[in-house]
């Protein structure tokens, strides 16, 4: 039996009179990317949700631009990938240059494991566009010129009060609040979550731009000099391109107001000869770096930049905030539906803040090597990213690092277990191999359920008792979690493909592509719906019940979640 694409990845759930009403399950405050992104998320998993945002459009001044290949994977399984890759500006290589030369290429076509090998340039108004188009095709209205004004807590959900357009209040009561307000939080405050931040003391200058480069479009380069750092990123459009750069000093020690010909004169930081011929507005802004003492206090949460704020470094920031969306919402879908525990939910504060942690540690260290100026720790900063130029692997695992495919939740409650190179909590690949039964080239996860659990059974073994040990495995899975878990088997022997059983789709990899998921003996991995491995071990009926039954709650049948 072929292994199939779970067919509900696209699939619209038009609730709007659910979205209308005063008691959602949950109240998701801020309608930027990560609330966005936790509104699709929740609809596609039919969780009654209501989405609110105190500004009345979009904010066309936004910072980010840069998409990385996770958050790409996410994208596709929300459904709209497509329209992003349409409209993108596909960049294949970072460049970090010093003193006028190059010291530092990383680029992400190593990435071997992804369908997105590469950085996807885009506006994020744009990203939000496309986010608020698709949910408004899946009926889902956004509640705007509404502001949130007070939280009250109790045992079984969150008052909030919110003004509405009109200049009425109103009170929504919800079993969950998310805060997706932004660095300046109001349910952030509201909750009384510390927030731990420091400044930058240089301010930035950001404006949209024509330019006449000599760089491929495929090309994104970070510079710096004893003045400062001038960043120069690809956008859609002939010649468009983002320009940030630290605000040029003039004699007195006051920051210069941005002109055209102030940013010409700063892109000689870059040493390479280009002209810009226009310029869209330019904004300036301060940078900081921070993170909340906790992503969760009771019933609320918190998600992307209400949670952390760092530099730019690498285009971490808006990646970082779809993760934490799809991180919680898949939780969330699940313990709503009443599949799982509510104690599932302490996972997302122990792996997401983790995670967050280390981002803002990272750009912060790279935000700081590259603004070193004059100071003779600059020639050691050199001799490292010489170093790191000069090593293959060290250039993989920064193009891993970056793109955020290496993000993992090892160690923490709920995860558990290796086999081969995988452990608990790590991402599960996604090679690209000839499946021998439909005789078509399959990526892996486009064969497992993004609204579910998935048992992956690993095995290259042929013969009937390894047939009968995947069927047990599979039974007992299937009768205790039915519809909460999708089975596959994974295999290179045609033998195994005859003798399991039909309810488990086979995908047969005879080009053994994926060979690092059973070359270590046979294996079982369950998979959860954002494609991080729950449990990575071998072909254990005990292990594998142990593992399920602490994640997720017993027969609760049900369609979806």
């Amino acid at each position: 039996m072929h292994a199939k694409r779970a067919s509900t990845r696209f699939r619209c759930l038009v609730r709007r009179e659910v979205n209308d009403v005063p008691h959602p399950q949950v109240l998701i405050v801020g309608a930027g990317p990560t609330g966005l992104v936790l509104a699709a998320q929740l609809n596609r998993l039919g969780v009654d949700f209501r989405i609110i945002d105190k500004h009345a459009a979009p904010l066309e001044l936004t910072k980010s631009a840069a998409l990385h290949a996770r958050t790409l994977e996410h994208f596709r399984d929300l459904g709209v990938v497509d329209q992003i890759l349409a409209e993108g500006q596909r960049v294949d290589v970072l460049t970090l240059r010093t003193s006028h030369r190059d010291r530092l290429s990383v680029d992400f076509r190593v990435l071997a494991d992804t369908a997105y090998p590469y950085i996807m340039d885009i506006p994020q108004y744009r990203t939000e566009h496309i986010l608020i188009d698709h949910l408004a095709q899946c009926g889902v209205p956004l509640h705007r010129n509404t502001t949130l004004v007070d939280l009250a807590e109790a045992a079984t959900g969150v008052t909030a009060t919110v003004t509405t357009p009109d200049g009425g209040t109103e009170t929504i009561t919800a079993q969950w609040v998310v805060g997706c307000d932004g660095a300046h939080s109001t349910v952030r405050e509201l909750r009384g979550i510390g927030f731990d931040s420091a400044t930058y003391s240089d301010p930035w200058v950001l404006c949209d731009a024509e330019i006449d480069w000599p760089l491929p479009r495929n090309e994104m380069t970070f510079s710096s000099d004893s003045v400062g750092i001038y960043g120069v990123f690809p956008l859609p459009g002939r010649r468009r391109y983002r320009l940030a750069y630290t605000q040029s000093i003039d004699a007195t020690g006051q920051p210069v107001q941005p002109t055209l010909d102030d940013a010409q004169a700063a892109l000689s930081r870059t040493g390479v000869p280009g002209t810009i011929e226009s310029a869209d507005q330019f904004w300036t802004f301060d940078l900081a770096r921070g993170q909340a003492t906790a992503y969760r206090e009771g019933r609320v949460f918190l998600v992307g930049d209400a949670g952390h704020v760092h530099t730019p470094f690498g285009g971490q920031g808006l990646n970082l905030g779809v993760a934490d969306a799809i991180n919680l919402g898949w939780k969330l879908a699940a313990v709503v539906a009443g599949r799982a525990p509510a104690t599932l939910l302490d996972s997302y504060q122990a792996e997401r803040h983790r995670v967050g942690r280390q981002v803002v540690t990272f750009t912060h260290l790279g935000a700081e090597a590259m603004l070193l100026r004059g100071d003779p720790r600059r020639h050691l900063r050199d001799a490292v990213l010489a170093g790191l130029q000069a090593s293959a692997p060290a250039r993989r695992l920064l193009a891993h690092r970056l793109s955020q495919l290496g993000h993992s939740y090892r160690g923490t409650a709920g995860v558990t277990g290796r086999r081969g190179g995988l452990r608990g909590g790590d991402r599960l690949p996604d090679p690209m191999l000839f499946d021998g039964i439909s005789n078509q080239p399959q990526r892996l996860h486009d064969q497992l359920a993004t609204d579910r659990y998935t048992l992956l059974m690993a095995a290259a073994e042929p013969g009937a008792a390894m047939a009968r040990e995947i069927g047990s495995l599979a039974d007992a899975v299937a009768r205790r979690w039915a519809g909460a878990v999708d089975l596959r088997l994974l295999t290179p022997a045609w033998q195994l493909a005859q003798f399991t059983s039909p309810r488990v789709p086979v995908l047969l990899d005879r080009g053994r592509t994926a060979r690092g998921l059973y070359d270590s003996g046979a294996a079982a991995f369950v998979i959860r719906p954002d494609r991080h491995l729950g449990y990575a071990g071998p072909l254990d009926r005990a292990r594998v019940e142990q593992h399920v039954s602490a994640v997720l709650i017993e027969n609760t049948l049900s369609a979806r979640w």
